[in-house]
């Protein structure tokens, strides 16, 4: 009876080969696979990020969606709604960027609710002068308080990757660059 087993043979054992890395960077952009984590640095200057870092999910349409805007504007809020792709992400932030980020935050919000409160005050006193400036507030706090506030957004979702943008060149420079 021949059996397979040879005690002079080396043991086997399970081989781990070099995997591709989770996360690189093309350019200026980070790219990462769909369900992977990010290193635990910040994503704006590469220092060690505070924990816990929070998931968040990106959203993400192909910009030729945006013809439907133009044409009527709850058709381009379904049509987008439908066709958008999403993922999650966990970018880091160190106490630095995380305090920045709650400052723009709360510009943001502060000024959403001081230009309503100046648009109301405006219509009840009917004067013109204030409606316009709590308008110009609303809206440009509403503008500092998104850009300002925002980690990463994505460049482009696909089934398999992610592709972010709004690192910092820090960060990038930690990670390796694959042109394809």
């Amino acid at each position: 009876m021949a059996t397979d087993f040879n005690p002079y043979a080396p043991p086997r054992a399970a081989v781990e080969r070099e995997t591709p890395h989770d996360c690189w960077r093309e350019g200026k952009l980070l790219v990462m696979r769909v369900g992977s984590a990010l290193p635990h640095r910040c994503v704006k200057c590469n220092q060690p990020a505070i924990e816990p870092i929070k998931t968040r999910k990106v959203y993400w349409h192909h910009p030729a969606w945006y013809i439907l805007f133009f044409l009527s504007i709850p058709i381009y809020v379904i049509a987008v709604l439908i066709a958008r792709k999403k993922a999650q992400v966990a970018p880091g932030l160190c106490a630095m960027h995380q305090r920045r980020r709650r400052v723009f935050l709360a510009i943001g919000w502060g000024g959403f609710v001081l230009g309503l409160a100046l648009l109301f005050i405006g219509i009840a006193e009917n004067e013109t002068a204030w409606s316009l400036i709590g308008i110009a507030a609303f809206l440009l706090s509403l503008i500092a308080g998104i850009v300002g506030a925002r980690i990463v957004f994505p460049a482009r979702i696909t089934q398999a990757q992610v592709r972010l943008r709004g690192c910092g060149k820090d960060f990038l420079d930690s990670l390796p660059q694959q042109d394809f």
